[in-house]
């Protein structure tokens, strides 16, 4: 026997209950007016932003503001609008999608546009053998799930990553994050198995900004060995994740040499290479990947947010 499902709009029948509850969630008691201190109390304070402002609107490169003011966005929605606010096509898509079907399950069953993604992404891989795809909903998702497969793949747990780089703010992708301390405050104690290494960027160095990349190169792969040798043994390490454009640690391109020196240290030890294009892939850089510069190979490349123009 079906159980009856009594709720707060009272005995459902059919349509009428949705009609009613479409009524109840429209319904609002905060004018415009008030929207703003509702929010400063009630949103939490985990996520800082620059202003109390309430978007309403995007078109293009614009946003719109409640009360009307109009603002550049310079923020590109934080990485995820390659082709502005609203774009036609996107939008498109996206609502047509809706119509269709909301959540098909990858784990249930293969679904079109899930296969119509990859069948495009193949032909701008930056080598060959990146060829299985695997889709979540984020950017630090797609970090925590490299972690899990550079350990499940190699029998190992440690990871080296670089100093000032940014791979996210959930539990994997706050350790391996070293760009602000912020992230990880008040979160300890983090996940264990984690090294860092210096990136060859001038400042970290303490060294002018006309230094040689072959110089930097050097002592990075340098201050590698050493952690190699002396923290973390090649036997224990799953895994090194690099940014191939420092992101938050200070918008830096790594240099082609030293790319290809993590490349070299990793197949001497049979190390994973982890490459996180979230925010340097998808043509910023003039390429596909900045990864292609080099012509070094990865293991895993991340990408995320910037494929919505695919």
């Amino acid at each position: 026997m079906i159980p009856q499902l009594l709720t707060r709009f009272g005995r459902p029948t059919g349509r009428s209950f949705f009609q009613h509850g479409e009524r109840y969630m429209s319904s609002s008691i905060l004018s415009p007016a008030t929207l703003n201190d509702f929010g400063k109390e009630h949103v939490t304070k985990g996520l800082a932003r620059i202003s109390d402002g309430i978007m309403v609107k995007g078109k293009g490169s614009y946003v719109e503001y409640l009360d009307g003011k109009k603002m550049l966005d310079f923020t590109c929605g934080i990485g995820v609008t390659n082709l502005g606010h609203s774009h036609p096509k996107v939008s498109r898509a996206a609502a047509d999608q809706c119509m269709n079907i909301v959540h098909a399950q990858c784990s249930i069953a293969f679904h079109e546009p899930y296969l119509r993604l990859i069948e495009r992404l193949l032909p701008v891989m930056p080598h060959p053998s990146l060829d299985s795809f695997f889709f979540w909903n984020s950017g630090s998702e797609a970090v925590e799930g490299a972690i899990k497969m550079a350990r499940a793949l190699t029998g190992r747990q440690n990871i080296v990553t670089m100093q000032g780089a940014y791979h996210g703010r959930t539990f994997g992708a706050m350790a391996v994050t070293k760009s602000k301390t912020v992230y990880s405050d008040s979160a300890a104690p983090l996940m264990p198995g984690v090294f860092s290494m210096p990136y060859p960027f001038w400042h970290q160095h303490r060294l002018p900004p006309s230094t040689p990349p072959s110089v930097l190169t050097e002592q990075c792969l340098y201050q590698l060995h050493l952690l190699l040798s002396q923290q973390t043994s090649p036997k224990d390490t799953a895994a090194i994740i690099i940014e191939p454009v420092l992101g938050e640690g200070g918008y830096v391109p790594a240099p082609k040499e030293f790319l290809a020196g993590l490349r070299a240290v990793c197949d001497q030890h049979g190390i994973l290479l982890i490459v996180d294009e979230v925010q340097s892939g998808f043509g910023r850089t003039g390429k596909w990947f900045f990864i292609e510069e080099s012509e070094v190979k990865p293991d895993i490349l991340l990408m995320a947010k910037q494929m919505d123009f695919l």
